[in-house]
């Protein structure tokens, strides 16, 4: 949440909150209810975004990274209630991808394993060569698969194949999956705070705490 965020950083500076109040001309009783999150004693939401950007700016983090965490925080319970069902569209056509991907292998073996031909023609590095081209075309098939764990707040926007794109704050411990045909686009709003699989393998540190990155993967030339 963006109170969190906020908070936290403020505390690894070491600043203490009136002394941001007295820096931003922003009211303490305001700050503090941006970091209790408790919006309701707060005035009109045009001035909360002003005020979590300045606050933001002190304490140099990314004014925009905060502002989208806000956004997203405050979402209608309409809007989550939609992203809640692409999640489960997204589990569903990795079902069927893994259906489709399983056709030719049980071809593959009812041809093995049907005896068409005669006994002298069945040598034995025929079925290995014809079962080394099938796992290829299989391999090719096989859609790109991305993770990512969040190990603090991060906010990130996803683009995928170009044509989809997604928005999600994950909360320390939380995770999910992603699959494409082609390509992923990623903004990241706190590089240091997730770690992401690609493929089943580990993608080494993404940058520092609270740094904005942006990621393609696989990595365009």
């Amino acid at each position: 949440m963006v109170g969190e965020i906020l908070r936290k950083r403020r505390e690894e500076l070491g600043l203490d909150l009136k002394e941001i109040a007295g820096i931003t001309k922003i009211r303490h009783d305001y700050l503090k209810a941006i970091e209790d999150e408790t919006l309701e004693k707060l005035p009109a939401e045009v001035y909360v975004k002003g005020y979590v950007r300045e606050y933001a700016k002190i304490l140099d983090i990314h004014p925009e990274t905060v502002i989208d965490v806000y956004i997203q925080q405050t979402s209608t319970a309409k809007e989550k209630e939609v992203l809640r069902k692409e999640i489960s569209q997204r589990k569903r056509l990795k079902i069927r991808y893994l259906l489709i991907l399983l056709i030719p292998v049980i071809t593959f073996a009812s041809i093995i394993l049907y005896p068409f031909a005669p006994e002298k023609q069945k040598m034995p590095s025929r079925p290995s060569e014809t079962k080394k081209e099938d796992l290829l075309e299989a391999k090719y098939d096989t859609p790109l698969i991305l993770e990512v764990i969040a190990k603090d707040t991060t906010w990130l926007l996803v683009n995928i194949d170009g044509t989809r794109s997604k928005e999600i704050l994950l909360r320390p411990g939380e995770s999910v999956k992603w699959d494409a045909k082609n390509s992923f686009s990623l903004k990241i709003g706190n590089a240091g705070g997730i770690k992401l699989i690609f493929n089943g393998k580990e993608i080494g540190p993404l940058g520092e705490k609270g740094k904005v990155i942006r990621l393609n993967l696989p990595p365009k030339d």
